[in-house]
This record gives C-alpha cells, sequence and structure tokens, in this order.
C-alpha cells in the first residue's frame, strides 16, 4: 500500500485558480464518496483550507491513483486546475503531509491553524468510512509530531496566523486605529481569531455577523464589548464601519458590490476567505480598498527568521519521524501476507478435514483429534514462510517473497497468482 497526494496549493497557484478547487463540508463528503469508487483507491482524505486543496489517498497502483485525482480535479473542480495540479507519491506523499501539518508548507511559516484543519479533515473523513488503518495512521502520526514540535520549539508563539496578520496591518495601518470600527463577517475559526486579536491587541469598537444569528453571549469570553449584527441587517450597518474582516465558509460572496452604500469615508476591506467573500467589484468602489489573502504574502513579522531557523531543525526531524512511518507501513504489508496465508491453511485444512470426514466418518474425540492435528500440521506448514516473511524490511524483498508464495500457493499457475 503507498500513499499518493495531488492537490494545488499557496505556493503555485493563484487566487482566483485556487477557489475553484475549493471544497466546503458537503463536497468534501461527495468527493470521498465518489473517489472510493475508483477502483485504484481505498481510503481518502480531502484537506480544503483557504491556502490549498489537496487529496490524500491510499492505492496499490500509484499511477493509477494519479490519474484519478486530476482527472478529479479536472472534471468535478475545473479544467483550469489542470496545469497546477502537484502530485507526491510514497516517502514524499507523506514528507508533504507532515510539511503541512507542522506549518512548514504554509504561506505564513509555522502557522499552527493547519493542526486543527488537518485534525477535522481526518475525522470529516471517518465520519463516512472515508478512511482506513492507512491514512488514519499517517495522519495521527503527522499530528501527534506537529503537537510535539509545537510544544518544544513554540514556532507559532508569536501569532502570524492570517487572522492576525490582517489584525495587524489594520493596526498600523491607522494611528487611531482603537477607535475604528471594526467588522468581522464570519463566527469560524478564522472570524474567532480575528476577534481574539482585536481583543488583545486593543480595539475598542468590534461589531460580529453571521448567517446565523446569536446574541453573542458565547463570545463575550473572548471580547467583552463584541456588538451582534443581524445577518441581513449588514449592509445597513457598513455606512458607519471603518474596518470589515470577512472569514466565513460560504460557497457564495456575502459582500456585492450593487447592494454596498457609498462611502463617505475610507473603508478597508479585508477578504480571509476562499472561496472568496468579497465581490471583487467593490474594489472598484471610491473609498475602498480590498485586500485578500494573496496581499499578505509580503507580510513578514520580524520573527520569521527565527521561525526558518526552527523550520530546518523540524525538518530534520521529520526525515527521521518519516523512517519509523515507512517501516510501519512495510510491516503492515506482512501483517496482511501472514492474514492471509493463515486464512488459506486454515481452509486447506477445513478441507482435508472434510474429505477424510466423508472417507472415515470420525465421530466424538476422534473427530476433535483429527482437527487438532490437520490444523496443527498446516499451520506447521506454512510457519517456516511466515518467520522468514517477518525478518524481511525492504518492500522488493517483501514484494519477491510474495510472489514467490502465491505462486506456490497456487499450484504453480502463473496466472493465479497474480
Amino acid at each position: 500500500m503507498k500513499l499518493v497526494v495531488v492537490g494545488i496549493n499557496h505556493k503555485d497557484t493563484p487566487l482566483e485558480i485556487r477557489e475553484k478547487g475549493a471544497f466546503i463540508k458537503r463536497t468534501v463528503k461527495e468527493g470521498i464518496a465518489s473517489l472510493l469508487e475508483e477502483a485504484c483507491i481505498e481510503e481518502v482524505i480531502i484537506l480544503s483550507t483557504c491556502n490549498r486543496s489537496e487529496i490524500y489517498v491510499a492505492t496499490r497502483d500509484v499511477e493509477a491513483a494519479d490519474q484519478a485525482l486530476r482527472n478529479f480535479y479536472i472534471e468535478e473542480k475545473s479544467g483550469d486546475l489542470e496545469n497546477y495540479l502537484f502530485c507526491e507519491k510514497g516517502r514524499e506523499a507523506i514528507l508533504h503531509l507532515y510539511r503541512v501539518v507542522t506549518g512548514l508548507d504554509s504561506m505564513i511559516l509555522g502557522e499552527d491553524q493547519i493542526l486543527g484543519q488537518v485534525k477535522d479533515a481526518l475525522e470529516l473523513s471517518q465520519s463516512v468510512h472515508g478512511c482506513g488503518k492507512y491514512l488514519t495512521k499517517a495522519f495521527r502520526e503527522a499530528v501527534t509530531f506537529a503537537k510535539k514540535v509545537k510544544t518544544v520549539y513554540k514556532i507559532s508563539e508569536t501569532p502570524l496566523s492570517l487572522s492576525s496578520t490582517a489584525v495587524k496591518h489594520v493596526k498600523r495601518s491607522y494611528e487611531d486605529y482603537a477607535d475604528k470600527k471594526v467588522l468581522i463577517i464570519g463566527s469560524g475559526k478564522m472570524g474567532l481569531l480575528a476577534l481574539r486579536y482585536m481583543a488583545a491587541e486593543g480595539f475598542n469598537s468590534v461589531y460580529m455577523t453571521n448567517r446565523t444569528y446569536h446574541p453573542g453571549d458565547e463570545y463575550r469570553d473572548i471580547y467583552e464589548g463584541v456588538n451582534m449584527i443581524r445577518y441581513e441587517d449588514r449592509y445597513e450597518a457598513i455606512g458607519d464601519i471603518d474596518v470589515i474582516i470577512s472569514a466565513t465558509a460560504s460557497p457564495h460572496v456575502v459582500l456585492k458590490r450593487e447592494l454596498m452604500p457609498e462611502r463617505k469615508k475610507p473603508l478597508m476591506v479585508i477578504d480571509l476567505a476562499l472561496p472568496r467573500d468579497i465581490e471583487e467589484a467593490i474594489s472598484e468602489m471610491d473609498q475602498v480598498e480590498l485586500l485578500t489573502i494573496d496581499n499578505f504574502k509580503d507580510i513578514i513579522d520580524e520573527k520569521m527568521h527565527y521561525r526558518e531557523r526552527v523550520a530546518e531543525k523540524i525538518a530534520l526531524e521529520i526525515e527521521e519521524e518519516i523512517d519509523g512511518l515507512m517501516v510501519w507501513i512495510t510491516k503492515s504489508k506482512v501483517d496482511n501476507m501472514v492474514a492471509h496465508f493463515n486464512q488459506v491453511s486454515g481452509q486447506l485444512a477445513d478441507e482435508t478435514i472434510e474429505i477424510l470426514n466423508k472417507r472415515y466418518q470420525f465421530e466424538g474425540k476422534d473427530k476433535e483429534f483429527l482437527e487438532k492435528i490437520v490444523h496443527s500440521k498446516f499451520r506447521e506448514m506454512v510457519m517456516p514462510s511466515i518467520r522468514q516473511l517477518k525478518t524481511l524490511d525492504s518492500e522488493d524483498d517483501i514484494l519477491r517473497f510474495e510472489k514467490t508464495l502465491a505462486f506456490l500457493f497456487s499450484g504453480g499457475n502463473a496466472e493465479a497468482a497474480q
């Protein structure tokens, strides 16, 4: 069994292409179900964030899985994705997963929001029976490792998530930032992070809105003075707002140009969502500045150099960690083969017992003895092969051994051994 990942990310794919490959929760479930119908795919996890869309699979045929995943993106999402898709296979796929979950592959090096997103992706796949022992093991080990390095190196101790970067940008943009009126659209993870950073930075007037109206009591532990606005009243409220930070999971825009009130004073609009929350035409309005995820690529924190040094150490540890996981994957193949040969020997023993019983009609203790001795002898027959198999640690050696045993168990029939 091998792991394969195909997808797009922020490194080589512009925002307008990335949003075409994005998934929401419903389409993730549909995508998993669709991909599991492919004969070459046995397990699936879909990871979709504002900066990446990636599909991880466990497969016995990496080339077929690679092509199936590319076809899925092109046919189900957009043909525009074709030239941006990347693929990693085997060890490189696992290495990519570890780099993603530790934040080494993030737009903002070391950000730890991705850790929760990877856990959510695993849990969602498990909830629809999309993954088995291979992807579950790989993702759990990667998450555990990421938690360890987060504790040891504290690479994300100085916040550099998109939410914190956006809040810092607002703070730098206004001398009187504390008195600016800020509207946060969306109460998901990024929206609540933005609210938390607003509170920490001393913003005095923060409003929130989302599709499901809440009085706001549950948010006041984060920001005591947060004001809730009904979603249907958002356009009316915007007239008095100085800054909008939007971070919803909506598949559609939440602010349209045609419904926006004309501005009498400057408005900064920050769109942290993917697909985008804000209609691009809003940037053409007088007094309006629209910023998207890509605008923050060049905003580098003064501690970024420290993060880069720490990232080099983590990368070395990842290589060592993956060695252990690769051994487990190889040994799992051995376990599957052992189970198969035990099953075959058991079936042969049962067939032999049935033949002898028909001929000699054993009963009582004689029958029990027959069953015991026949099963014992058939186990003895396969045990030397199993012991030898368990000493192998090279995948090539295991594959050769598997083919040899399959050939012998098939009675020398080459076609049946395939």
